[in-house]
């Protein structure tokens, strides 16, 4: 079964380029285009497509918005940001709006082809600019004391595995355990941080300073 991906840009042309491009690979259909984050929530919540490529910079409500509304409209939908802005001011409520992944129009296509895959998948791709901005800014923040959690020492390296971009299966095969007890780890830690996705978990760790670079 193809994985169905929706196009949020304003500019017709960006629509029609990656409509031609991801109709290239066998396994991804476009099925549905917005100009706008309203229609693209009206879309959302008829064709509940798998993933949702959307653009910052649209007029009426933003990507931002538009991220926050698809999701809530078609909870399934995993929303990747594809725009021009690298300023931590947008990565962050991207993120926090329930992006999984943020790209910026420059990245090669084989990349954004593998990014809507993990997203698919629930797992988080940002652009190697976008992650090295944010982990500057969270390293320049006041460091909060961490939460009185107790991880396990196998959550802790899959948790740090998480925050350096790798998949679940790359995660497995890392620390020569089961993809399925891989997703367990996942799962628990979550739980035990009060965490929603792995793109939280990673914010997180790179908060705490458990991420080295």
């Amino acid at each position: 079964m193809k994985l169905r991906v929706m196009l949020v840009d304003d500019h017709a042309v960006v629509r029609q380029g990656l409509r031609a491009y991801l109709e290239l690979q066998p396994d991804l259909e476009v099925c549905a285009e917005a100009g706008n984050a309203a229609h693209a929530v009206d879309l959302a919540a008829v064709q509940q497509p798998d993933v949702a490529l959307v653009d910052l910079a649209m007029p009426g409500e933003d990507g931002i918005a538009a991220t926050r509304a698809i999701r809530a409209a078609s909870p399934r939908t995993q929303v990747v940001i594809l725009t021009s802005s690298t300023e931590d001011a947008s990565v962050r409520p991207a993120l926090e709006a329930g992006a999984v992944g943020y790209q910026l129009k420059d990245v090669a296509g084989t990349e954004l082809v593998e990014c809507v895959r993990s997203a698919a998948r629930g797992e988080s791709r940002l652009h190697p600019r976008v992650a090295a901005g944010l982990l500057r800014t969270l390293r320049g923040e006041s460091q909060r004391p961490a939460p009185a959690v107790q991880l396990s020492t196998r959550e802790r390296e899959v948790l740090l595995l998480i925050a350096q971009g790798l998949s679940n299966q790359q995660i497995a095969e890392r620390l020569r355990i089961g993809e399925a007890t891989v997703k367990t780890h996942v799962g628990n830690l979550l739980a035990k941080l009060d965490l929603t996705d792995r793109t939280q978990a990673a914010v997180w760790a790179w908060r705490q300073g458990w991420v080295a670079g």
